[in-house]
């Protein structure tokens, strides 16, 4: 009897080529700090006026632009952007479109609280051409939000991500795993919730425990207990199935390695490489399901993913050999497809 047969491209949704410029906008707009909030150490960046801020950021896009002719997408985070003085809004939306107009930027987005955004703040941010709204809802779950001191209810959130669908704008949600009194259960929950909204991306941010935050002051008490390691890999390896088979992309694992947060952090999952232990996890998942039941004889590896299939540090190694895949019967290609071959069935 012949081999079987089986190829499938990888499972992660392909993410978008267009490179991002960030403009940090720390507490801009915040009705009130929240718990684990600390975003002079997360940015690495003090507030800047609104004025300063678009002229610095026309000035530097429209000279890269001329020079290499390469758009780039524009988002505008750290803050609360549309609970920011309605000045200092225009000042940077108009910037963001004049660049537009010029060329320089393809696409804009936004960062908000789920209770920052109402009809009238969709129609000004529809008529300077914003193309997503990013949510950072952190929590759909009621303990977790209560928890958190997020001020907002779960379906207050729901409202806020359906208001934004329906008026036409890409939805982008953030989601926090491991705030106060979040249990595992709750997270796989809200990110059921978050497939069933079909955003345009999705943002996880594993809660930490950061210096000179209320949230540090709980943990010192020992009145809070951060997720470990172990727990939110494995969590965060599920989220991201979920995500993939809804074809919905993850655009960012856990924060940016900002040397001011690094000496800020005093608890919690953090890991540089997080992300990609992650999705390292969830296609070693995806593989072994996908073979389940047959005897593996040979594997064609896509170049590009040959860190993701063996995973941070050789981690896969192990739960792969126990399938009889080694490095003896991995081959790697040129392709995009996973090909595998299968010893045939006797009977």
């Amino acid at each position: 009897m012949d081999s079987e047969y089986l190829s499938f491209q990888h499972p992660e949704p392909p993410k978008t080529k267009i490179r991002l410029h960030p403009v940090f906008l720390p507490f801009a707009g915040c009705p009130f700090r929240c718990i684990y909030c600390s975003q002079k150490l997360q940015t690495g960046t003090d507030m800047l006026a609104a004025e300063k801020t678009a002229r610095e950021v026309f000035a530097f896009l429209s000279s890269n632009f001329t020079r290499s002719r390469k758009p780039v997408s524009l988002g505008f985070f750290g803050g609360t952007f549309t609970a920011m003085p309605l000045k200092d809004q225009l000042l940077l939306l108009n910037m963001a479109h004049e660049l537009k107009k010029l060329g320089a930027v393809e696409h804009v987005r936004c960062s908000t609280r789920p209770d920052c955004v109402d009809e009238k703040t969709i129609i000004l941010l529809k008529s300077y051409k914003m193309d997503m709204i990013e949510l950072g809802i952190q929590s759909f779950d009621g303990r977790s939000l209560a928890g958190s001191r997020r001020g907002y209810t779960g379906a207050q959130a729901l409202a806020a991500a359906d208001r934004i669908k329906k008026a036409g704008l890409e939805l982008g949600i953030q989601l926090m795993p491991g705030l106060p009194g979040s249990r595992a259960s709750a997270f796989l929950k809200d990110t059921e919730i978050t497939s069933g909204l079909k955003p345009a991306a999705v943002r996880l941010y594993p809660c930490l425990v950061v210096q000179d935050t209320p949230l540090a002051v709980l943990w010192n008490e020992n009145k809070f207990q951060p997720w470990n390691l172990k727990k939110t890999q494995s969590l965060i390896s599920k989220a991201l199935l979920r995500f993939w088979s809804r074809n919905i992309p993850v655009i960012r694992i856990g924060l940016a390695p900002e040397n001011s947060l690094l000496s800020g952090i005093l608890a919690g999952p953090w890991h540089p490489a997080l992300g990609s232990i992650c999705r390292s996890q969830a296609l070693a998942t995806y593989i072994l399901a996908r073979t389940a039941g047959k005897k593996i004889k040979q594997i064609f590896v896509p170049g590009r993913y040959q860190s993701d299939f063996w995973g941070f540090k050789k981690k896969n190694s192990s739960v792969f050999l126990k399938r009889g895949i080694s490095t003896e019967n991995v081959r790697l290609s040129q392709g995009e497809l996973f090909e595998l071959v299968f010893e045939p069935n006797r009977f």
